[in-house]
């Protein structure tokens, strides 16, 4: 009975002794990487059919995602300073890295470009998890109320080109305790950065998608062609514009989808503006959040902005 006893305490001992262990390392990681951020969404912001068959954000709702808090307006978009008399309006099309995940509003490359045309109202309405056949959605609903509408600009991630959002998604028992670390420990998201390269897995995954005459990634890619008609019939200027990959800029060469990209648009009389050299001067990672394959950090929103105010200016 003696030795029962002292094996249970050892094993509480032992336990309780890793928990310490564990809480001091995350307060450790905390402090010295600042710059790791949390991921995972808040999946009770998005209702139904606002634009079609798309989800979109509770209206005047606040919500957190990857961490960081922010605001919707009464449309449902992200919150941003906007005029309130304008001469005209751009509508932005993007999924969580237009969104701008983890970075405040100010920062936003949508923000900043707005601050620069203090006469024209954009209407960034981007959410997470979008793909183009939700801004065919968004464009067709969003035009009925919105006459003086002068350009679209879709700002195209990689991903874009598969998946679509479900209110209730079904999650297995492991992704909820996966998204739970993501969602509360920098210290499991700064091991999972050193032991697996998650950033080229997404990359290589999504970059294989990309070949002539692929039934996957193909209704994806016309949903762009049947936002160029409407514009041109409305008389609405359409610009897609190709964001890169982390891993991309990190190896050099793997620019497969945009070159089909390219072709694609050339074919369709879409304008197009593929950001890729712009982000050539720095190491890769400078440009995203930590461990990220695809969203920006401060660094890469600010290059995109002053990629689209030389452009658009």
């Amino acid at each position: 009975m003696v030795e029962v006893k002292r094996i249970v305490w050892y094993a509480i001992t032992a336990i309780l002794t890793s928990l310490i262990l564990l809480i001091l390392l995350e307060f450790a990681v905390r402090i010295l990487n600042p710059q790791i951020n949390f991921q995972g969404v808040q999946r009770s912001m998005f209702v139904e059919n606002k634009f079609d068959q798309t989800l979109r954000l509770k209206p005047n709702s606040s919500g957190k995602f990857f961490g960081k808090e922010f605001n919707t307006d009464k449309h449902g978009f992200r919150q941003m300073n906007t005029p309130t008399q304008f001469d005209r309006s751009w509508l932005f099309l993007g999924d969580s890295v237009t969104f701008g995940v983890a970075i405040e509003k100010e920062k936003i490359f949508p923000q900043v470009i707005q601050n620069e045309f203090r006469h024209t109202r954009i209407w960034n309405t981007a959410v997470v998890g979008y793909s183009t056949l939700d801004y065919l959605n968004v464009v067709k609903a969003f035009i009925r109320d919105h006459s003086d509408l002068e350009k679209i600009i879709l700002f195209l991630c990689l991903n874009d080109v598969y998946g679509n959002l479900s209110i209730n998604p079904r999650v297995s028992a492991k992704e909820k305790v996966l998204s739970f670390f993501r969602s509360n420990s920098k210290l499991y998201l700064f091991l999972k950065k050193i032991f697996f390269d998650r950033s080229k897995a997404y990359a290589l995954h999504d970059i294989g998608l990309y070949k002539e005459g692929n039934p996957e990634t193909d209704e994806y890619l016309n949903a762009m062609v049947r936002i160029k008609s409407i514009s041109d019939k409305l008389n609405i200027k359409f610009l897609v514009v190709v964001l890169p990959y982390e891993y991309q800029l990190r190896v050099r060469g793997l620019k497969t989808p945009q070159v089909l990209l390219k072709n694609f648009f050339a074919r369709n009389d879409i304008e197009s503006l593929d950001l890729y050299e712009d982000f050539s001067s720095l190491d890769s990672e400078d440009y995203f959040l930590y461990g990220d394959a695809m969203h920006f950090s401060h660094l890469g929103h600010t290059t995109v902005a002053r990629k689209m105010l030389e452009v658009l200016k």
